[in-house]
């Protein structure tokens, strides 16, 4: 049994979550039949059966730390813990042994909107691994001993999180305060106080067949509605409250001989596809850093830091998420503390008055369509893909489709949405050396 938090810092696969989603799907399925439709119990079915021999087949659910409240912060990373404990129809044991047996995997993944419980197999061994997939997605039951068995690994995980993510969680408290800004991870004091009546809760509020998509490669769609119609959830429509962008400041001194430090404005959600694809591009024609190893790159943002920081040493990167009604857009960098004010101050100057010009912008374009194709070429990726769209769109875009969004996007159209930037409000996180480090209030 496997879980993992997300695969990258910046909320996972980028291509994923964030661009793929947006694009509209307004032109034909792949050629690859692939197959959607809502069942009657509301669950959204999407199958791309593509003659593969490993097939994927995902239960995800739009639940995460967003629909958590201040009391059960947390939830959300007991909850991925808790994947592959005792079940109302199998034991812990049972499922790791049958899961081993098949050659299977079985994995759980979250983010701040959805987690996902995905099992890999070979095909012919399929209807073993369902049956235990569907036991781990929708009938657990959390024994009180299992729960407390987990205290120690998610210790070691809070003990294990990288800087950079660190300060990506305080960027999103002090933006969101709650909902988003909730963490991906439990709090220290969290620890030991989300027990079963919390967990069940949870799941009986927001694992619910509106709030459900099973996607699968690999599959029929005929097999894929079968187990889809027999899982055990819910029928209502939950709501969440809609984000809330305040903005604010966070930060966390630390021994360090390093800074990191992220700052950033409201940039749009999901629901705003054509800006949300803009900001995406904006992203890449900023920089996201050199792409050769040790080497360096003409994007406008890394130029300004480069600049400022002469010959020290320094990382900057544009940093881009979209969530399904609001998202963040600005830079994370990090340098020595005694240059980490200088470089914050030159990075924000550009963030607050972004200069691209048209050549930036096609670059930009060209590299998220790369990334979009590159995603395609990896079958987890597109699996991944597959279901944040199912999940969210209610659609399936094709890789032609989300290509098509992009180019529609003009140039004007990302120097407009980089134009309302500087009418932002800053959000900003620091964590390490910030002895040099401006507060938020300084850098407008």
């Amino acid at each position: 049994m496997a879980c993992s938090a997300v695969r990258a810092p910046l909320l996972r696969n980028t291509t994923v979550r964030h661009y793929a989603a947006a694009a509209a799907a307004t032109q034909s399925a792949p050629a690859q039949n692939l197959d959607i439709q809502v069942l009657s119990n509301k669950i959204t079915v999407a199958t791309l059966d593509n003659d593969s021999p490993v097939t994927q087949v995902s239960v995800t659910f739009k639940a995460g730390p967003r629909n958590e409240t201040y009391e059960t912060q947390g939830t959300s990373h007991v909850l991925r813990l808790a994947a592959g404990l005792t079940t109302n129809r199998s034991s812990a044991f049972g499922i790791t042994r049958n899961i081993q047996q098949i050659g299977g995997n079985l994995t759980a993944t979250t983010d701040r909107e959805s987690i996902a419980y995905t099992l890999q197999c070979t095909r012919d061994k399929l209807d073993v691994g369902l049956k235990f997939l569907e036991d781990v997605a929708t009938r657990q039951v959390f024994k009180p001993w299992e729960l407390n068995d987990q205290i120690p690994r998610l210790r070691y995980e809070l003990s294990s999180i990288p800087e950079t993510t660190r300060v990506l969680e305080l960027l999103h408290k002090a933006a969101y305060r709650k909902g988003l800004g909730y963490s991906l991870y439990s709090p220290k004091q969290r620890i030991g106080k989300i027990g079963t009546e919390n967990l069940q809760h949870f799941v009986n509020t927001w694992f619910t067949g509106p709030r459900c998509a099973v996607v699968a490669t690999g599959v029929s769609q005929e097999q894929l509605n079968k187990f889809a119609s027999q899982l055990q959830v819910g029928s209502s429509e939950s709501s969440g409250e809609p984000a809330r962008y305040f903005g604010g400041e966070l930060r966390k001194e630390r021994s360090s001989s390093l800074a990191t430090v992220a700052v950033a404005v409201e940039g749009a959600g999901l629901n705003k596809e054509k800006e949300a694809i803009a900001f995406a591009i904006l992203q890449r024609a900023a920089g996201t850093g050199p792409h050769v190893k040790w080497g360096s790159t003409s994007a406008p943002l890394y130029r300004t830091v480069a600049t400022a920081a002469g010959k020290d040493p320094f990382a900057v990167s544009a940093l881009n998420a979209s969530y399904s009604d609001s998202g963040i857009f600005g830079f994370i960098l990090t340098a020595p503390g005694n240059i980490a004010g200088t470089l914050t101050t030159a990075a924000s100057k550009w963030l607050l008055k972004p200069s691209v010009t048209d050549a930036d912008i096609s670059r930009g374009k060209a590299e998220l369509k790369a990334a979009v194709l590159y995603a395609t070429d990896n079958s987890i990726a597109r699996h991944e893909s597959l279901a944040q769209q199912a999940l969210f769109k209610g659609t399936v875009a094709s890789p032609s489709a989300i290509i098509a969004e992009i180019e529609k996007v003009s140039a004007a159209d990302v120097k407009n949405v980089a134009a309302k930037i500087g009418k932002g409000k800053l959000s900003m996180a620091g964590i390490g050396d910030l002895d040099t480090v401006p507060y938020v209030e300084e850098l407008k």
